[in-house]
Formats: C-alpha cells, structure tokens, sequence
C-alpha cells in the first residue's frame, strides 16, 4: 500500500498511487511506503538530522523494514515539493513526471538499491520502471 501526505501542494494521490501500483508488482513489494511531500526547510531539517547534510535535497528515503500488527511496514519517503519543481524546469520535463521519477527512486532506495555503491544498476533501473508505468 503506498499512502501519499500532502497537505500543503495538493497533488492527484490518486494518479500517483495508480501508477506506483505498477511498481509495486513489478518489484513485488509487498508491505506500506508512506511518501510526505514538504517544502526546502524540512528538507534540509531531515538531511541534517540523519545525514548531516546542511542544505536540502530531492529525496529521502527512510526504511523501516518492520512488521507492524497484520502488515509489514516498508518505510518513508520524504520529497521536496520545491526542488522537483525546479529540477522538472531544469530537465524540461512535467512535475508530474519528476515526482514520479523521485517516488521511485526513494522506492529503490527502501527496497535494498543504493546508485552510491552500485555499477549503475539502480538508475538503470529507475529508467526501465518509469518507461514501463508512462505507457
């Protein structure tokens, strides 16, 4: 189940959550990711917080990896609202395409998949899945 917090952006959960369903066969994922969209300054909060990093960022996955009474509990994503938009500007690309882009990759990350130490293999795949779901 992919639950999408929004409070402050409004975007369609329901397009999303429809299009991450695809991911979720496609991975076999089987379990809850929570994905929060906030602003630059709880991005920045939360790179610091757990990395230590003073200045926001796209995307910050979160695992969790527990099973929670009936349901395993897969972890949180959290993406900057603000940077996608300007990274979607900068790539000439919808925002809709760039959230997209963004939930997925904090997906990989939660399922095991790290761009910093593997060969390519994760952003190659990245690429696959969102060719697979735009069709």
């Amino acid at each position: 189940m992919i639950k999408i917090v929004d409070d402050i952006y409004k975007i369609n959960k329901k397009y999303y959550t429809s299009k991450l369903k695809h991911i979720y066969k496609e991975l076999k994922i089987k379990g809850t990711i929570v994905i929060k969209l906030g602003s630059k300054a709880e991005s920045k909060n939360l790179n610091f917080y757990y990395l230590k990093n003073d200045f926001p960022t796209d995307v910050l996955s979160f695992p969790f990896n527990e099973k929670l009474s009936k349901e395993y509990y897969i972890g949180d994503i959290f993406i900057c609202y603000p940077i996608a938009k300007e990274q979607a500007e900068e790539n000439s690309i919808s925002l809709e395409k760039e959230l997209l882009y963004l939930m997925i990759h904090g997906i990989l990350h939660l399922t095991g998949y790290d761009h910093e130490k593997d060969r390519g293999e994760m952003l190659k795949l990245q690429d696959q899945l969102i060719k697979k779901i735009e069709l």
